[in-house]
Parts: structure tokens; C-alpha cells; sequence
């Protein structure tokens, strides 16, 4: 994927974990240079204090759109963004732009939520098992 692409999914992932991140602070809203800036700049304390706070703030479902930000974001710095966990293939930038956090493409998706719905894995699971070993040892447990 071109790096201007990568860029701009990585600042609209961003943009989405401060919008996140913002409806929970309880003071005026902050610049956003301190929720979107770059992760050395997050290295000081006072900044991962306060993302620490603002995130034990969310409730289940915000912790989890905000875990899927941020393994999108590692996913881009990693080089492995737009390709899909399961087989490889492309995910496809249509899909990227209306999911940008997903992590599966469109057929790999399809097949294990229909895998999902058949074997009865509680739908609200906040990811999808990526490999069918995942799947096997998620109903292991239930």
C-alpha cells in the first residue's frame, strides 16, 4: 500500500481514537496535538497517565472499538496494514475506508461469521478467531 494511503487511514485512525478518547474527559475539550500525537511524544509520563485514565473511562464497547484502533495503527507501522490475518490476501481499500480497522478481508469475514453462526460462538466476541485452531479453542471454552 502507498505510504500516502497508509498515512491517511493511520490519521483517521487517529482522529478516532481521540473522538473516543474526548467524549470521556471531563474538562474542556483538548487540543488535538496532545490525543493525536505521535507515540514518542507519548513516551512522557503525564500523557500515558492520562490516556490510562481516560480509557479505564470507557465502557466495553469504546475499550474495544479502541483496541482495534490501536492494532490497526501497530498493523501500519508493522507494514502488515490492508493485508488480511487469515489468508494473506488483500483486504481491499473500499473495504479499508468503510472499516479501516478491519483485519480480515471481505471473504475471510463472511466465511468465519457464517462459521460463527453455525457453531453458536457467542456473537459479541470482540474479535473473530482468525485462524480455524482460534475458532476450535474459543468453543473449547464455552
Amino acid at each position: 500500500m502507498k505510504a500516502k494511503l497508509l498515512d491517511e487511514f493511520a490519521t483517521m485512525l487517529r482522529r478516532r481514537r481521540a473522538a473516543l478518547l474526548q467524549d470521556k474527559l471531563d474538562t474542556p475539550p483538548v487540543a488535538d496535538d496532545v490525543l493525536e500525537s505521535r507515540e514518542s511524544e507519548l513516551e512522557e509520563s503525564a500523557q500515558l497517565d492520562r490516556l490510562a485514565r481516560l480509557k479505564s473511562r470507557l465502557d466495553e464497547r469504546g475499550q474495544i472499538a479502541l483496541r482495534q484502533i490501536e492494532d490497526a495503527l501497530e498493523r501500519i507501522e508493522s507494514g502488515t496494514f490492508g493485508e488480511c490475518e487469515r489468508c494473506g490476501n488483500d483486504i481491499g481499500q473500499h473495504r479499508l475506508r468503510a472499516i479501516p480497522t478491519a483485519a480480515l478481508c471481505i471473504e475471510c469475514a463472511t466465511a468465519l461469521e457464517k462459521k460463527q453462526k453455525i457453531t453458536g460462538v457467542h456473537p459479541h466476541a470482540e474479535r473473530l478467531p482468525v485462524k480455524d485452531e482460534e475458532l476450535d479453542s474459543t468453543l473449547a471454552f464455552e
